[in-house]
């Protein structure tokens, strides 16, 4: 009888890794053939050209300024004929105005001031005016004709410096743009200038 030895021979845990990690190779190389699809990609870009800016200058006097200027020393009630206005500067796009005026004083204290102001501008009651019109490039509109010192100033009032402030702001015409931003503007006048879409 002959008696055999069978030697078994230990495999290397290394060599199992190695073994499994083939086959998940060759399984996944397999299977991301399989799943291909007929496919395609495609992109496309455009530019989009914006048209001019919104700008305006604040005027006195027909001339652009930065600072107004108010001569002599006022009292309550006193008027100063003062035609302040608004200049649009060439390659603006069409715009829509609203202006205020404001006296402000040296602690911070405001209080409105009274003006007398062109027709083509109406009273809103957020303390703005509207302009009746689309401001156009190259236009002069006048706003104020008058301003006019408060008589409810007092002596508690007298030897300060108080500030005339004219606010003006300008909006694209375009898209209603007045109707989004300018909330509390009047019905009327958001009726003819920015209407609601349909």
């Amino acid at each position: 009888m002959d008696n055999k030895i069978i030697v078994r021979k230990k495999t290397n845990p290394a060599t199992i890794a190695i073994i499994v990690l083939s086959v998940l190779l060759l399984a996944s190389v397999v299977f991301g053939a399989t799943l291909a699809y007929f496919n395609a990609n495609a992109d496309v870009t455009g530019t989009i050209t914006l048209g001019n800016p919104v700008n305006i200058n604040i005027t006195q006097g027909g001339a652009s300024v930065s600072t107004l200027t108010f001569d002599g020393t006022a009292m309550p009630g006193s008027v100063y004929n003062q035609p302040i206005g608004v200049s649009i500067p060439a390659d603006t796009s069409n715009a829509l105005l609203r202006a205020k005026l404001q006296l402000t004083d040296t602690t911070g204290a405001t209080s409105k001031i009274n003006a007398t102001t062109n027709a083509n501008w109406i009273a809103g009651e957020d303390d703005y005016y509207y302009y009746n019109g689309v401001a156009k490039s190259g236009d002069a509109i006048d706003f104020v004709t008058k301003v006019i010192v408060p008589t409810s100033l007092t002596n508690e009032d007298a030897n300060k410096v108080f500030t005339v402030s004219i606010i003006v702001e300008a909006i694209q015409e375009a898209n209603n743009a007045a109707r989004d931003v300018w909330t509390s503007a009047p019905a009327d006048w958001l009726t003819t200038y920015a209407p609601a879409e349909a």
